[in-house]
C-alpha cells in the first residue's frame, strides 16, 4: 500500500513540475519592433523550430520541448526562416516560401513597390533562455504568416483548374481558346498577344510571367526619350495591357539587392508607373519571395525556360494544371510545320541554342503527364475545317 501511494505522489510531483514549465513559455513584445514583424506563437502553431546554441529540437502541438524560465526577463532578437508561408486572407492557403508570389495590393502607391520583401526573413524578438549571449540568432519555423510577417502582399488563393499557356506555334490553328477560358486561371507568359488570336489562345488572363529581356526593352522604352523605337515599343505594351485587363504581371527573377538598388527593380517600378499613368488601374503587379530558378531541381544543367518556372510556381497553388504551347519542335504530330511563336514569324534553332534544354525540359513535362500530374496538350482542340 505505501509503495502506491509513494507512486502517486511521485506523479503528481512530476505532473505540477511539467505544468510549472509551461506556464513559463512565453514570447517578448518589444516596443522597438514593428508590430509585423512581432511572432505571436499560439497553441494551434502546428510546427515551430527553437534554436538554441546546441541544438533544434521541433516543437508541435502535441509534444512540447519547454523552455526554461528566461534570465532576467532578458530578451534577444532573432531571424524567421520559414519553409511555407500561409495566408488568411487567401483561404488560409500555404505555398512553399521559395516558391512564393508576393501580389503589390491594388492600393499600394508604385514608390512603395521596393520589392524589399524578396529574399527577406522576418525579424522578431524572443525571450532569452540562458545568461549567454551565444545562442542562435535564427528561429526555424514550419510556417509563417503573411499578414503579419510579410505585410502589404498577398497570395494567389488556390484555384480548381490552371491553365499554363507556352508562346510555341503549335498553338496556331488549334481552336484551343475556349478550352483555355474554361480554366478557373490562366497564366501566360511574355506578353504573349491575344488580341487577333482568341480562337487559339483565349481572352482570359490571371498572371502574366515576362523574362529579363522583355523587362530591359520595356523598362528602358519607359524613359524621357521620345525615339520612333521608344514609342512604338510603349504603344505596344499598352495595347497589351488593354488584352490583359485585371491580369498580374509577375515577374520572377531578381528585383531587390539587400546592398542597394537592383537595376531590374528600377525598370520594373518605370513600367509600372507607366501602365498606371496611361489608367490601367486594374493590373495588379507581382514578384516572387526567392528569384525562380527550378532547373537544377528538374536536373537540367542549363537555365530554365520560363514555361518551367511558371509551371512549377503553378503547382504550388493549382490543384489541375493543363499546359499549352510547350512544343520545341519544327513539326507537329501531323507532320505540319510548327512556328517557334504562335504570333510572330521568328526563326529559331533548337538544336543550336545553349541556354535552354528545350528537349530534355518537354521529356520530364512528358514523364509528368504519364504521372498524371499535368495534361500537355499539343494537338488541336476541334478538328480543323
Amino acid at each position: 500500500m505505501a509503495g502506491h501511494s509513494s507512486f502517486w505522489w511521485f506523479t503528481a510531483v512530476c505532473l505540477f513540475s511539467v505544468l510549472g514549465l509551461m506556464a513559463s513559455i512565453y514570447i517578448v513584445e518589444d516596443g522597438d519592433v514593428l508590430m509585423y514583424n512581432r511572432l505571436r506563437l499560439k497553441a494551434t502553431d502546428s510546427h515551430v523550430y527553437v534554436m538554441s546554441v546546441s541544438n533544434t529540437t521541433l516543437v508541435n502541438s502535441v509534444t512540447r520541448t519547454l523552455l526554461t524560465t528566461p534570465i532576467n526577463n532578458q530578451t534577444g532578437q532573432v531571424t524567421l526562416h520559414c519553409k511555407t508561408v500561409c495566408s488568411g486572407s487567401a483561404g488560409g492557403i500555404c505555398v512553399p516560401l521559395d516558391l512564393a508570389i508576393f501580389v503589390y495590393k491594388n492600393d499600394t502607391p508604385t514608390d512603395n513597390m521596393t520589392f524589399n520583401l524578396q529574399n527577406y526573413n522576418p525579424v522578431v524578438r524572443v525571450a532569452r533562455t540562458s545568461n549567454t549571449s551565444h545562442e542562435s540568432s535564427v528561429l526555424k519555423m514550419e510556417r509563417c504568416n503573411l499578414e503579419e510577417h510579410f505585410p502589404g502582399v498577398e497570395l494567389i488563393p488556390r484555384q480548381t483548374s490552371c491553365a499554363v499557356i507556352g508562346n510555341s506555334g503549335i498553338l496556331n490553328n488549334s481552336s484551343c481558346g475556349d478550352f483555355i477560358d474554361s480554366h478557373d486561371f490562366v497564366i501566360r507568359a511574355n506578353m504573349g498577344l491575344i488580341k487577333g488570336y482568341e480562337v487559339d489562345v483565349g481572352k482570359q488572363s490571371s498572371l502574366n510571367a515576362f523574362n529579363r529581356a522583355l523587362m530591359f526593352s520595356y523598362g528602358s522604352a519607359m524613359g524621357r526619350s521620345n525615339s520612333s523605337k521608344f514609342l512604338k515599343t510603349r504603344a505596344k505594351l499598352f495595347d497589351h495591357m488593354q488584352a490583359l485587363k485585371e491580369s498580374i504581371l509577375w515577374y520572377p527573377k531578381q528585383l531587390y539587392h539587400r546592398n542597394g538598388s537592383f537595376v531590374s527593380g528600377r525598370k520594373f517600378r518605370s513600367i509600372i508607373d507607366a501602365i498606371r499613368h496611361n489608367g490601367f488601374t486594374d493590373i495588379r503587379f507581382a514578384f516572387s519571395w526567392k528569384p525562380i530558378s527550378v532547373a537544377r531541381e528538374w536536373g537540367i544543367r542549363r537555365t530554365g525556360t520560363l514555361g518551367l518556372d511558371m509551371y512549377a510556381v503553378a503547382r504550388t497553388f493549382c490543384s489541375n494544371i493543363t499546359l499549352f504551347g510547350f512544343y520545341p519542335f519544327y513539326k507537329d504530330l501531323e507532320g505540319r510545320a510548327v512556328k517557334y511563336h504562335y504570333f510572330d514569324d521568328v526563326k529559331f534553332n533548337f538544336s543550336r541554342n545553349k541556354g535552354h534544354d528545350f528537349s530534355l525540359e518537354h521529356t520530364k513535362l512528358k514523364e509528368l503527364e504519364r504521372q498524371g500530374k499535368l495534361t500537355l496538350v499539343v494537338r488541336d482542340c476541334k478538328p480543323r475545317t
